[in-house]
């Protein structure tokens, strides 16, 4: 069995909802569709501007 501590997740579709539904932090990309962008715990820019490589780089 896994232990985690802290779930962080990203995200942009629909299919994405159940993961952001669990996760400690979800964050969802600025081109995400609207409806996931209520799941989030913040948006992030876009992933066609490296949005999730961007956020990571500025946490570590």
């Amino acid at each position: 069995k896994m232990n985690f501590e802290k779930v962080v997740v990203f995200g942009d579709s629909v299919n994405d909802i159940p993961m952001f539904e669990i996760a400690d932090s979800a964050y969802a990309v600025d081109n995400a569709i609207p409806e996931l962008k209520e799941y989030a715990t913040e948006i992030i820019a876009s992933n066609e501007d490296d949005g999730v490589a961007r956020f990571l780089q500025s946490i570590l």
